[in-house]
């Protein structure tokens, strides 16, 4: 559970710090405007699609059988709230509200709207194989390929 969690983790801080270095190596355009850097928001564009579809996947994973059975709200307003609230129920949490975790987990991954965001943010930044190309394409390889070069030619 903590692997699982922690990739969304690492998934969300990546995100986070591919922004602050877009805003930190910002500069000014011809026009005068300032601009962020351009290739973070590039790999950020390139990430994103594959690490939701992946956040979706963790949350079912860890939601597995609960989020397949789940009760209607009504239902805790029936003759069975009694046994919902006894084989619902957790140490930290009362059935309703872990109903409510599971309903919510259910409403990102698998209702219809779930799956149709899942779909919308594979493709939100356009073909997964142009953005790639586009990045390779605008990232600045001539001053890596020099410091490999020397590393290489080094005498011992």
């Amino acid at each position: 559970m903590q692997e699982k969690l922690s990739e969304i983790i690492i998934g969300i801080e990546t995100m986070k710090a591919l922004l602050e270095k877009a805003e930190n190596d910002a500069e000014l355009d011809q026009w005068g405007y300032m601009r962020p850097n351009m290739i973070p928001l590039q790999v950020a564009s390139n990430i994103f699609p594959k690490i939701y579809p992946r956040f979706s996947e963790i949350i079912q994973i860890i939601g597995a059988s609960g989020m397949i059975s789940l009760p209607a709200e009504n239902a805790f307003d029936s003759e069975i709230r009694p046994e919902l609230d006894q084989y619902l129920q957790t140490d930290g949490m009362n059935a309703l509200d872990r109903v409510k975790q599971f309903r919510l987990a259910w409403d990102l991954t698998m209702s219809s709207s779930g799956t149709r965001q899942t779909q919308y943010e594979r493709y939100f930044f356009g073909d997964p194989v142009r953005l790639s190309s586009n990045l390779y394409k605008n990232y600045q390889k001539d001053q890596h390929v020099e410091d490999i070069i020397k590393f290489l030619n080094q005498k011992n």
